[in-house]
């Protein structure tokens, strides 16, 4: 799945988003383009849940891809 991160602006930005998405499924494969402002995942988790970790990071991430 993939999100567009339009808030996400940094390195620590994009740190923040990795531990909050591992902090719910540690095994799940995290790909950030800060430049392009792009989180793409790999997880057993559903779309929804990861939005939220995403948001719980105090970000708001949009699906460009499910």
């Amino acid at each position: 799945m993939e999100f567009k991160v339009s808030d996400m602006s940094c390195g620590g930005c994009a740190n923040a988003i990795s531990k909050a998405i591992a902090k719910l499924d540690p095994a799940a494969k995290v790909q950030i383009d800060v430049a392009a402002k792009t989180v793409k995942v790999e997880s057993a988790l559903n779309l929804g849940q990861i939005s939220h970790a995403i948001e719980h990071a105090n970000f708001h991430p949009v699906v460009i891809a499910p």
